[in-house]
Protein backbone atom coordinates (compact mmCIF):
# COMPACT_ATOMS: atom_id res chain seq x y z
CA UNK A 1 0.00 0.00 0.00
CA UNK A 2 1.17 3.40 -1.14
CA UNK A 3 2.84 6.08 1.83
CA UNK A 4 -0.08 8.61 2.43
CA UNK A 5 2.17 10.81 3.31
CA UNK A 6 4.81 9.93 0.34
CA UNK A 7 1.70 10.45 -2.05
CA UNK A 8 1.12 13.86 -1.28
CA UNK A 9 4.76 15.50 -1.21
CA UNK A 10 4.94 13.92 -4.73
CA UNK A 11 1.40 15.61 -5.55
CA UNK A 12 2.39 18.85 -3.75
CA UNK A 13 6.01 18.63 -5.74
CA UNK A 14 4.04 18.63 -8.37
CA UNK A 15 1.40 21.15 -8.04
CA UNK A 16 1.70 24.63 -10.02
CA UNK A 17 -1.03 27.27 -9.57
CA UNK A 18 -1.44 29.36 -12.58
CA UNK A 19 -3.41 32.75 -13.08
CA UNK A 20 -3.62 32.38 -16.78
CA UNK A 21 -7.62 32.65 -16.84
CA UNK A 22 -7.09 36.22 -15.55
CA UNK A 23 -4.79 37.48 -18.27
CA UNK A 24 -7.09 36.05 -20.74
CA UNK A 25 -10.41 37.44 -19.81
CA UNK A 26 -9.59 41.27 -19.27
CA UNK A 27 -13.51 41.79 -19.42
CA UNK A 28 -14.45 40.25 -15.91
CA UNK A 29 -15.59 42.62 -13.14
CA UNK A 30 -13.37 43.23 -9.72
CA UNK A 31 -15.33 40.85 -7.87
CA UNK A 32 -15.24 38.06 -10.23
CA UNK A 33 -11.60 38.81 -11.03
CA UNK A 34 -11.22 38.10 -6.93
CA UNK A 35 -13.45 34.92 -7.08
CA UNK A 36 -11.06 33.65 -10.09
CA UNK A 37 -8.11 34.41 -8.09
CA UNK A 38 -9.59 32.22 -4.89
CA UNK A 39 -10.25 29.18 -7.08
CA UNK A 40 -6.77 29.26 -8.49
CA UNK A 41 -4.86 29.32 -5.24
CA UNK A 42 -6.64 27.90 -2.86
CA UNK A 43 -5.34 24.86 -3.41
CA UNK A 44 -1.72 25.96 -2.67
CA UNK A 45 -3.29 27.45 0.66
CA UNK A 46 -4.99 24.26 1.42
CA UNK A 47 -1.58 22.22 0.45
CA UNK A 48 0.47 24.50 2.98
CA UNK A 49 -2.02 24.55 5.92
CA UNK A 50 -1.82 20.12 5.35
CA UNK A 51 1.98 20.31 5.93
CA UNK A 52 1.72 21.58 9.11
CA UNK A 53 -1.13 19.25 10.07
CA UNK A 54 1.07 16.39 8.59
CA UNK A 55 4.39 17.57 10.40
CA UNK A 56 3.50 15.86 13.71
CA UNK A 57 3.21 12.63 11.65
CA UNK A 58 6.52 12.21 10.41
CA UNK A 59 8.64 10.78 12.44
CA UNK A 60 11.07 9.09 9.78
CA UNK A 61 13.94 11.55 8.28
CA UNK A 62 13.01 11.25 4.91
CA UNK A 63 9.17 12.12 5.38
CA UNK A 64 10.08 15.15 7.09
CA UNK A 65 12.84 16.01 4.27
CA UNK A 66 9.52 15.53 2.00
CA UNK A 67 7.79 18.09 3.71
CA UNK A 68 10.43 20.44 3.94
CA UNK A 69 10.84 19.75 -0.06
CA UNK A 70 7.24 20.46 -0.04
CA UNK A 71 7.56 23.95 1.97
CA UNK A 72 9.75 25.34 -0.18
CA UNK A 73 8.43 24.20 -3.28
CA UNK A 74 5.27 26.47 -2.24
CA UNK A 75 7.52 29.26 -0.97
CA UNK A 76 8.65 29.60 -4.45
CA UNK A 77 5.33 29.20 -5.95
CA UNK A 78 4.09 31.51 -3.65
CA UNK A 79 6.92 33.87 -4.43
CA UNK A 80 6.15 33.58 -8.54
CA UNK A 81 1.93 34.59 -7.67
CA UNK A 82 3.11 37.53 -5.52
CA UNK A 83 5.07 38.61 -8.76
CA UNK A 84 2.97 38.17 -10.99
CA UNK A 85 1.57 41.12 -13.33
CA UNK A 86 -1.79 39.16 -12.93
CA UNK A 87 -1.62 39.85 -9.50
CA UNK A 88 -0.40 43.52 -9.16
CA UNK A 89 -3.28 44.52 -11.87
CA UNK A 90 -5.64 42.36 -8.90
CA UNK A 91 -4.42 44.90 -6.04
CA UNK A 92 -4.75 47.70 -8.24
CA UNK A 93 -8.37 46.66 -9.10
CA UNK A 94 -9.90 46.16 -6.00
CA UNK A 95 -8.40 48.32 -3.95
CA UNK A 96 -11.04 51.02 -4.59
CA UNK A 97 -13.40 47.87 -4.33
CA UNK A 98 -15.90 48.16 -1.34
CA UNK A 99 -15.13 45.33 2.03
CA UNK A 100 -14.10 42.81 1.48
CA UNK A 101 -12.82 43.38 -1.60
CA UNK A 102 -10.22 46.21 -0.50
CA UNK A 103 -9.14 44.07 2.39
CA UNK A 104 -8.35 41.40 0.09
CA UNK A 105 -6.20 44.37 -1.86
CA UNK A 106 -4.25 45.08 1.27
CA UNK A 107 -3.35 41.56 2.35
CA UNK A 108 -2.30 40.64 -1.17
CA UNK A 109 0.00 43.56 -1.31
CA UNK A 110 1.02 43.15 1.86
CA UNK A 111 2.34 39.15 1.40
CA UNK A 112 3.98 40.72 -1.55
CA UNK A 113 5.72 43.42 0.38
CA UNK A 114 7.08 40.70 2.74
CA UNK A 115 8.04 38.10 0.12
CA UNK A 116 11.72 37.50 0.33
CA UNK A 117 13.90 36.93 -2.44
CA UNK A 118 14.28 33.24 -2.60
CA UNK A 119 17.82 33.03 -2.24
CA UNK A 120 17.76 35.43 0.89
CA UNK A 121 14.84 33.73 2.60
CA UNK A 122 16.62 30.16 2.05
CA UNK A 123 19.35 31.50 3.68
CA UNK A 124 17.59 32.79 6.48
CA UNK A 125 15.99 29.20 7.34
CA UNK A 126 19.03 27.45 7.01
CA UNK A 127 20.43 30.02 9.64
CA UNK A 128 17.33 29.45 11.83
CA UNK A 129 17.32 25.79 11.81
CA UNK A 130 20.50 25.76 12.48
CA UNK A 131 19.58 27.74 15.84
CA UNK A 132 16.46 25.50 16.34
CA UNK A 133 18.50 22.16 16.04
CA UNK A 134 21.55 23.17 18.54
CA UNK A 135 18.92 24.68 21.07
CA UNK A 136 16.77 21.19 20.82
CA UNK A 137 19.97 18.64 21.58
CA UNK A 138 18.94 16.95 24.56
CA UNK A 139 21.73 14.55 25.05
CA UNK A 140 24.15 16.61 27.23
CA UNK A 141 26.14 16.49 30.22
CA UNK A 142 27.07 18.19 33.52
CA UNK A 143 30.55 19.26 34.18
CA UNK A 144 31.52 20.65 37.25
CA UNK A 145 34.62 22.77 37.61
CA UNK A 146 34.27 22.95 41.39
CA UNK A 147 34.05 20.15 43.42
CA UNK A 148 31.83 21.87 46.36
CA UNK A 149 29.06 22.21 43.56
CA UNK A 150 28.89 17.95 42.53
CA UNK A 151 26.11 16.54 44.58
CA UNK A 152 26.20 13.44 46.11
CA UNK A 153 25.64 10.01 42.88
CA UNK A 154 22.96 9.21 45.00
CA UNK A 155 21.03 12.40 44.42
CA UNK A 156 21.86 13.03 40.82
CA UNK A 157 21.35 9.38 39.60
CA UNK A 158 19.04 10.11 36.63
CA UNK A 159 17.84 7.31 33.97
CA UNK A 160 18.33 9.95 30.86
CA UNK A 161 20.50 12.02 28.89
CA UNK A 162 17.92 14.73 28.48
CA UNK A 163 20.05 18.26 30.15
CA UNK A 164 16.38 19.88 30.68
CA UNK A 165 15.19 16.92 33.01
CA UNK A 166 19.26 16.90 34.43
CA UNK A 167 19.19 20.77 35.38
CA UNK A 168 16.00 20.77 36.66
CA UNK A 169 16.64 18.00 39.38
CA UNK A 170 20.20 20.19 40.02
CA UNK A 171 18.55 23.29 40.92
CA UNK A 172 16.28 21.54 42.93
CA UNK A 173 18.75 19.76 44.85
CA UNK A 174 21.51 21.64 45.21
CA UNK A 175 21.52 23.82 48.34
CA UNK A 176 24.19 26.31 47.59
CA UNK A 177 22.52 29.19 45.13
CA UNK A 178 25.95 29.88 44.13
CA UNK A 179 26.06 26.53 42.39
CA UNK A 180 22.66 26.88 41.29
CA UNK A 181 23.37 29.96 39.61
CA UNK A 182 26.65 28.92 37.56
CA UNK A 183 24.93 25.83 36.45
CA UNK A 184 21.79 27.88 35.36
CA UNK A 185 24.16 30.79 33.35
CA UNK A 186 25.93 27.48 31.70
CA UNK A 187 22.48 26.10 30.73
CA UNK A 188 21.57 29.33 29.04
CA UNK A 189 25.06 29.47 27.25
CA UNK A 190 25.18 25.73 25.93
CA UNK A 191 25.12 26.33 22.76
CA UNK A 192 26.40 29.41 22.16
CA UNK A 193 29.46 28.29 20.24
CA UNK A 194 26.87 26.54 17.54
CA UNK A 195 24.73 29.32 17.21
CA UNK A 196 26.75 32.64 17.61
CA UNK A 197 27.49 32.51 13.57
CA UNK A 198 23.68 31.91 12.59
CA UNK A 199 21.87 33.95 15.05
CA UNK A 200 24.43 36.77 13.75
CA UNK A 201 23.72 35.95 9.92
CA UNK A 202 20.21 35.91 10.72
CA UNK A 203 20.36 40.01 12.89
CA UNK A 204 22.48 40.73 8.99
CA UNK A 205 20.01 39.32 6.72
CA UNK A 206 17.07 41.26 8.87
CA UNK A 207 18.61 44.45 9.02
CA UNK A 208 19.82 44.34 5.42
CA UNK A 209 16.33 43.91 4.85
CA UNK A 210 15.31 47.13 7.04
CA UNK A 211 17.33 49.34 5.40
CA UNK A 212 15.96 48.02 1.75
CA UNK A 213 12.50 49.33 3.11
CA UNK A 214 13.83 52.48 4.18
CA UNK A 215 14.11 51.89 7.97
CA UNK A 216 17.11 52.28 10.48
CA UNK A 217 16.84 49.07 11.72
CA UNK A 218 15.10 45.92 12.40
CA UNK A 219 12.86 46.55 14.95
CA UNK A 220 11.82 49.43 13.66
CA UNK A 221 10.80 48.02 10.34
CA UNK A 222 8.75 45.10 12.15
CA UNK A 223 6.81 47.66 14.38
CA UNK A 224 5.86 49.46 11.70
CA UNK A 225 3.75 46.66 10.63
CA UNK A 226 1.91 46.52 14.42
CA UNK A 227 1.38 50.07 13.99
CA UNK A 228 3.60 50.74 16.52
CA UNK A 229 7.67 51.86 17.45
CA UNK A 230 10.10 50.78 19.43
CA UNK A 231 9.95 53.51 22.33
CA UNK A 232 6.36 52.94 22.66
CA UNK A 233 7.37 49.09 22.78
CA UNK A 234 9.64 49.71 25.28
CA UNK A 235 7.34 51.59 27.85
CA UNK A 236 4.68 48.99 27.01
CA UNK A 237 7.64 46.32 28.47
CA UNK A 238 8.42 48.05 31.41
CA UNK A 239 4.88 48.26 32.20
CA UNK A 240 4.67 44.73 31.94
CA UNK A 241 7.87 44.78 34.55
CA UNK A 242 7.11 43.27 38.15
CA UNK A 243 9.64 42.13 40.48
CA UNK A 244 9.60 38.75 41.56
CA UNK A 245 12.39 38.47 43.79
CA UNK A 246 13.29 34.98 42.66
CA UNK A 247 15.92 34.44 40.41
CA UNK A 248 15.39 31.95 37.69
CA UNK A 249 18.18 29.64 39.21
CA UNK A 250 15.81 29.77 42.46
CA UNK A 251 12.81 28.81 40.97
CA UNK A 252 12.72 25.43 40.85
CA UNK A 253 13.68 25.33 44.55
CA UNK A 254 10.59 27.54 45.62
CA UNK A 255 8.21 25.99 43.23
CA UNK A 256 9.05 22.87 45.22
CA UNK A 257 8.52 24.23 48.39
CA UNK A 258 5.00 25.53 47.77
CA UNK A 259 1.77 23.91 48.33
CA UNK A 260 0.64 21.33 45.36
CA UNK A 261 -2.78 22.12 43.42
CA UNK A 262 -5.61 20.71 45.18
CA UNK A 263 -6.67 17.27 43.06
CA UNK A 264 -9.83 17.03 40.92
CA UNK A 265 -12.11 14.15 40.18
CA UNK A 266 -11.10 12.86 37.17
CA UNK A 267 -13.16 13.16 34.29
CA UNK A 268 -13.78 12.17 30.53
CA UNK A 269 -12.11 14.53 28.39
CA UNK A 270 -15.33 13.56 25.63
CA UNK A 271 -17.55 14.25 28.45
CA UNK A 272 -16.15 17.50 29.42
CA UNK A 273 -15.97 18.48 25.94
CA UNK A 274 -19.40 18.18 25.23
CA UNK A 275 -20.39 19.91 28.12
CA UNK A 276 -18.61 23.08 27.41
CA UNK A 277 -20.16 22.92 24.05
CA UNK A 278 -23.41 23.17 25.81
CA UNK A 279 -22.24 26.74 26.79
CA UNK A 280 -21.91 27.93 23.65
CA UNK A 281 -25.77 28.24 22.95
CA UNK A 282 -26.10 31.64 24.02
CA UNK A 283 -24.02 32.88 21.23
CA UNK A 284 -25.65 31.31 18.86
CA UNK A 285 -24.01 28.27 18.19
CA UNK A 286 -25.04 24.81 18.24
CA UNK A 287 -23.54 21.48 17.71
CA UNK A 288 -23.95 18.41 15.59
CA UNK A 289 -22.91 15.26 16.82
CA UNK A 290 -21.67 12.06 14.94
CA UNK A 291 -20.86 9.15 16.56
CA UNK A 292 -18.74 5.78 15.64
CA UNK A 293 -20.65 2.78 17.30
CA UNK A 294 -17.94 0.92 16.50
CA UNK A 295 -15.66 2.48 19.35
CA UNK A 296 -16.95 2.95 23.65
CA UNK A 297 -15.86 5.32 26.11
CA UNK A 298 -15.70 3.31 29.27
CA UNK A 299 -17.32 6.20 31.58
CA UNK A 300 -13.99 7.52 34.66
CA UNK A 301 -14.33 5.31 37.59
CA UNK A 302 -16.74 2.62 36.43
CA UNK A 303 -15.37 -0.71 36.15
CA UNK A 304 -18.26 -2.15 33.41
CA UNK A 305 -18.81 -1.40 30.17
CA UNK A 306 -22.47 -1.68 30.33
CA UNK A 307 -22.97 2.65 30.31
CA UNK A 308 -19.68 2.66 27.87
CA UNK A 309 -20.67 5.80 25.75
CA UNK A 310 -20.25 6.23 22.18
CA UNK A 311 -16.96 7.87 20.92
CA UNK A 312 -17.81 11.13 19.51
CA UNK A 313 -15.43 11.49 16.29
CA UNK A 314 -16.89 14.40 13.82
CA UNK A 315 -18.79 17.55 15.55
CA UNK A 316 -20.66 19.77 13.41
CA UNK A 317 -20.97 23.37 14.35
CA UNK A 318 -22.74 25.78 13.41
CA UNK A 319 -23.77 29.48 14.01
CA UNK A 320 -27.35 30.42 13.44
CA UNK A 321 -28.10 28.68 10.34
CA UNK A 322 -24.81 28.60 8.85
CA UNK A 323 -22.61 25.74 9.23
CA UNK A 324 -19.31 26.71 10.02
CA UNK A 325 -17.46 23.35 9.81
CA UNK A 326 -16.21 20.27 11.32
CA UNK A 327 -13.84 19.59 14.45
CA UNK A 328 -12.87 15.85 14.54
CA UNK A 329 -11.90 14.73 17.80
CA UNK A 330 -9.16 12.15 18.48
CA UNK A 331 -9.08 10.77 22.43
CA UNK A 332 -5.60 9.30 23.09
CA UNK A 333 -6.04 5.39 24.77
CA UNK A 334 -4.16 6.33 28.29
CA UNK A 335 -1.47 3.92 27.58
CA UNK A 336 -0.25 6.41 25.14
CA UNK A 337 3.34 8.14 25.38
CA UNK A 338 2.27 11.18 24.12
CA UNK A 339 -0.50 12.53 26.45
CA UNK A 340 -0.88 16.26 25.63
CA UNK A 341 -3.81 18.00 24.29
CA UNK A 342 -3.31 19.70 20.64
CA UNK A 343 -5.39 21.53 18.09
CA UNK A 344 -4.58 21.43 14.51
CA UNK A 345 -5.87 22.92 11.50
CA UNK A 346 -6.96 20.86 8.79
CA UNK A 347 -8.82 23.00 6.13
CA UNK A 348 -9.59 26.79 6.16
CA UNK A 349 -13.31 27.81 6.07
CA UNK A 350 -14.06 29.67 3.12
CA UNK A 351 -17.73 30.59 1.92
CA UNK A 352 -18.51 29.38 -0.99
CA UNK A 353 -15.45 26.96 -1.66
CA UNK A 354 -15.20 24.75 1.05
CA UNK A 355 -16.29 24.29 4.96
CA UNK A 356 -13.60 24.48 7.64
CA UNK A 357 -12.06 21.11 9.77
CA UNK A 358 -10.40 21.58 12.41
CA UNK A 359 -8.60 18.33 15.14
CA UNK A 360 -8.78 18.17 18.55
CA UNK A 361 -6.39 15.17 20.05
CA UNK A 362 -6.62 14.94 23.89
CA UNK A 363 -6.35 11.88 26.41
CA UNK A 364 -9.10 10.02 27.20
CA UNK A 365 -9.39 11.57 30.71
CA UNK A 366 -8.36 14.84 32.09
CA UNK A 367 -7.31 14.77 35.76
CA UNK A 368 -6.01 18.44 36.26
CA UNK A 369 -7.85 21.42 36.11
CA UNK A 370 -4.70 22.50 34.28
CA UNK A 371 -5.70 19.86 31.76
CA UNK A 372 -9.62 21.74 31.96
CA UNK A 373 -8.17 24.85 30.71
CA UNK A 374 -5.51 23.58 28.09
CA UNK A 375 -8.98 21.66 26.21
CA UNK A 376 -11.14 25.13 26.65
CA UNK A 377 -8.01 27.14 24.94
CA UNK A 378 -7.83 24.34 22.29
CA UNK A 379 -11.58 24.63 21.72
CA UNK A 380 -11.57 28.17 21.28
CA UNK A 381 -8.94 28.35 18.67
CA UNK A 382 -10.84 25.56 16.46
CA UNK A 383 -14.11 27.37 16.92
CA UNK A 384 -12.62 30.84 15.98
CA UNK A 385 -10.49 29.57 13.03
CA UNK A 386 -14.00 27.94 11.91
CA UNK A 387 -16.47 31.01 12.49
CA UNK A 388 -13.99 33.22 11.04
CA UNK A 389 -14.47 32.25 7.29
CA UNK A 390 -14.78 34.97 4.52
CA UNK A 391 -15.29 34.29 0.95
CA UNK A 392 -11.37 34.54 0.58
CA UNK A 393 -8.71 32.30 2.13
CA UNK A 394 -6.37 34.94 3.15
CA UNK A 395 -9.01 37.00 4.67
CA UNK A 396 -9.67 34.27 7.22
CA UNK A 397 -6.31 32.20 8.08
CA UNK A 398 -4.63 32.69 11.12
CA UNK A 399 -1.17 32.83 9.32
CA UNK A 400 -2.70 36.22 7.60
CA UNK A 401 -4.68 37.28 10.41
CA UNK A 402 -2.52 36.75 13.45
CA UNK A 403 -3.69 39.37 15.50
CA UNK A 404 -7.20 38.86 15.33
CA UNK A 405 -7.24 35.14 15.21
CA UNK A 406 -5.00 35.53 18.90
CA UNK A 407 -7.50 37.97 20.47
CA UNK A 408 -10.72 36.31 19.39
CA UNK A 409 -9.48 32.80 20.57
CA UNK A 410 -8.28 35.02 23.99
CA UNK A 411 -11.76 36.06 25.04
CA UNK A 412 -13.74 32.90 23.49
CA UNK A 413 -11.36 31.49 26.07
CA UNK A 414 -12.03 33.57 29.00
CA UNK A 415 -15.76 33.15 28.18
CA UNK A 416 -16.18 29.17 28.76
CA UNK A 417 -13.90 29.57 31.58
CA UNK A 418 -16.20 32.04 33.47
CA UNK A 419 -18.86 29.09 32.53
CA UNK A 420 -16.76 26.89 35.27
CA UNK A 421 -16.30 26.29 39.03
CA UNK A 422 -12.60 26.76 39.25
CA UNK A 423 -10.87 26.39 42.10
CA UNK A 424 -8.29 29.47 42.90
CA UNK A 425 -5.00 29.16 41.33
CA UNK A 426 -2.58 27.88 44.01
CA UNK A 427 0.52 29.54 44.92
CA UNK A 428 2.61 27.56 43.20
CA UNK A 429 0.74 28.26 39.72
CA UNK A 430 0.65 31.49 40.37
CA UNK A 431 4.39 31.99 41.03
CA UNK A 432 4.79 29.55 37.68
CA UNK A 433 2.97 32.54 35.89
CA UNK A 434 4.14 35.10 37.04
CA UNK A 435 7.81 33.70 36.21
CA UNK A 436 6.86 32.52 32.89
CA UNK A 437 5.46 36.29 32.29
CA UNK A 438 8.82 37.79 33.56
CA UNK A 439 10.82 35.57 31.43
CA UNK A 440 8.68 36.70 28.38
CA UNK A 441 8.96 39.99 29.39
CA UNK A 442 12.93 39.98 29.58
CA UNK A 443 13.47 38.32 26.72
CA UNK A 444 11.11 40.78 24.74
CA UNK A 445 13.27 43.45 26.24
CA UNK A 446 16.05 41.64 24.85
CA UNK A 447 14.92 40.85 21.24
CA UNK A 448 14.31 44.93 20.91
CA UNK A 449 17.74 45.59 21.77
CA UNK A 450 18.94 43.16 19.70
CA UNK A 451 17.22 43.89 16.76
CA UNK A 452 17.38 47.63 17.15
CA UNK A 453 21.40 47.01 17.34
CA UNK A 454 22.84 48.12 13.87
CA UNK A 455 26.24 46.51 14.33
CA UNK A 456 28.53 42.92 14.72
CA UNK A 457 26.98 40.97 17.97
CA UNK A 458 30.48 40.52 18.42
CA UNK A 459 31.41 44.08 18.92
CA UNK A 460 32.21 45.69 22.04
CA UNK A 461 29.44 47.88 21.49
CA UNK A 462 27.20 45.03 21.77
CA UNK A 463 28.63 43.63 24.67
CA UNK A 464 28.78 47.19 26.31
CA UNK A 465 24.67 46.44 26.38
CA UNK A 466 25.52 44.13 29.43
CA UNK A 467 24.87 46.48 32.26
CA UNK A 468 21.73 47.87 30.70
CA UNK A 469 20.37 44.24 30.09
CA UNK A 470 21.50 43.07 33.71
CA UNK A 471 19.43 45.92 34.90
CA UNK A 472 16.30 44.62 32.74
CA UNK A 473 17.11 40.99 34.34
CA UNK A 474 17.05 42.21 37.86
CA UNK A 475 14.07 44.42 37.20
CA UNK A 476 12.10 40.82 37.05
CA UNK A 477 14.02 38.91 39.25
CA UNK A 478 15.89 40.64 42.01
CA UNK A 479 19.27 39.91 40.74
CA UNK A 480 21.71 40.89 38.24
CA UNK A 481 22.73 38.83 35.08
CA UNK A 482 26.39 40.37 34.46
CA UNK A 483 26.80 39.07 31.20
CA UNK A 484 23.25 39.50 30.05
CA UNK A 485 23.73 39.90 25.72
CA UNK A 486 24.60 36.22 26.32
CA UNK A 487 20.61 35.63 26.96
CA UNK A 488 20.28 36.28 22.96
CA UNK A 489 22.13 31.90 22.47
CA UNK A 490 19.59 30.72 25.12
CA UNK A 491 15.90 30.61 23.40
CA UNK A 492 15.04 29.91 19.84
CA UNK A 493 12.21 32.43 19.63
CA UNK A 494 15.18 35.24 18.89
CA UNK A 495 15.70 33.80 15.64
CA UNK A 496 12.38 32.72 14.52
CA UNK A 497 9.33 35.46 15.96
CA UNK A 498 12.60 37.86 16.54
CA UNK A 499 10.67 40.93 17.76
CA UNK A 500 7.40 40.03 17.20
CA UNK A 501 8.11 37.90 20.79
CA UNK A 502 6.18 40.59 22.27
CA UNK A 503 2.87 40.27 20.62
CA UNK A 504 1.12 37.69 23.54
CA UNK A 505 2.11 40.36 26.43
CA UNK A 506 0.08 42.82 24.23
CA UNK A 507 -2.59 40.64 23.33
CA UNK A 508 -3.02 39.40 26.93
CA UNK A 509 -3.29 43.22 28.12
CA UNK A 510 -5.75 43.79 25.34
CA UNK A 511 -8.02 40.96 26.37
CA UNK A 512 -7.95 41.98 29.88
CA UNK A 513 -9.17 45.40 29.04
CA UNK A 514 -11.68 43.97 26.97
CA UNK A 515 -13.41 41.61 29.09
CA UNK A 516 -13.22 44.23 32.09
CA UNK A 517 -14.88 46.90 29.64
CA UNK A 518 -16.63 45.17 26.78
CA UNK A 519 -19.57 44.21 28.14
CA UNK A 520 -20.16 47.52 29.46
CA UNK A 521 -20.98 48.69 25.66
CA UNK A 522 -22.43 44.82 24.16
CA UNK A 523 -23.41 41.80 25.85
CA UNK A 524 -21.81 38.21 25.06
CA UNK A 525 -23.80 37.23 21.71
CA UNK A 526 -22.56 40.65 20.10
CA UNK A 527 -18.94 40.73 21.21
CA UNK A 528 -19.09 37.16 19.49
CA UNK A 529 -20.46 38.35 16.32
CA UNK A 530 -17.98 41.31 16.52
CA UNK A 531 -14.61 39.31 17.48
CA UNK A 532 -15.12 35.92 16.14
CA UNK A 533 -17.72 36.55 13.43
CA UNK A 534 -16.89 39.73 11.93
CA UNK A 535 -19.09 39.39 8.90
CA UNK A 536 -18.19 42.76 8.14
CA UNK A 537 -14.26 42.50 7.76
CA UNK A 538 -13.57 45.15 10.57
CA UNK A 539 -9.54 45.78 11.08
CA UNK A 540 -8.78 45.15 14.68
CA UNK A 541 -8.86 48.94 15.47
CA UNK A 542 -12.60 49.16 14.59
CA UNK A 543 -13.45 46.36 16.61
CA UNK A 544 -11.79 47.92 19.82
CA UNK A 545 -13.80 51.45 19.21
CA UNK A 546 -17.09 49.52 19.37
CA UNK A 547 -15.63 47.26 22.31
CA UNK A 548 -13.95 49.85 24.64
CA UNK A 549 -14.49 53.30 22.92
CA UNK A 550 -11.83 55.82 21.43
CA UNK A 551 -8.77 56.41 22.00
CA UNK A 552 -7.18 53.05 20.39
CA UNK A 553 -4.07 53.77 19.40
CA UNK A 554 -1.22 52.54 20.51
CA UNK A 555 0.36 55.20 23.14
CA UNK A 556 -3.24 55.38 24.49
CA UNK A 557 -3.53 51.69 25.15
CA UNK A 558 -0.38 51.42 26.46
CA UNK A 559 -1.44 53.80 28.83
CA UNK A 560 -4.87 52.48 29.09
CA UNK A 561 -3.31 48.67 30.03
CA UNK A 562 -1.53 50.29 32.85
CA UNK A 563 -4.48 52.30 34.11
CA UNK A 564 -7.28 49.95 33.67
CA UNK A 565 -9.43 49.25 36.97
CA UNK A 566 -8.54 52.67 38.52
CA UNK A 567 -10.11 55.64 39.01
CA UNK A 568 -8.72 57.61 36.51
CA UNK A 569 -9.87 54.64 33.92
Amino acid sequence: MANPLALFVEQCLQYQPKLTYLSQNSSLTAAQQAVEFEKNTLALNNINDRIQYYRPFATESISKQGLLWCQLHLADELNALTQAEETQKLIDVLQHQPSPYKQLSGRLLTIKQNQWDVEQKSKLHSAQASVNQALSQRELHMQFNHKQCVLPQSTTQIDTDNIDIHIAQYLIKQADENCRKQAWFAYQTRAKHKIKSALSYIHQLQQQRALTQGYQNTAEAVLASHGINPNLLSQFLTDQTEQLDTAPWNIARALSQTVKPEPIAAVSAQAYLLQLLTKLAPLGLSVELLTDNTQTETPVDTQSNDDAQPVINIIRLWHKQRLLGELYTYPLAQDTLSQGIDAQLIKQTVIGHQFGQYSITYPNTLNTQKQQIKLIDALSQAIVSLSQGSQYYLLSNKTQNSQQHAIASLWLSHYLRSTQAFSPISTREQLALQYQTQMRVFRAKVALSFYQFTGEIDDTEWLSRNPSLSDEFANSFGQPWPQATDVIYSYQAIANQGISYYLPLWQQALIQLITQQGNDRLSNPAIFDLLVINEAYLPINDQLEQLIGLPVDPHSLIWRFKHAGTMQE
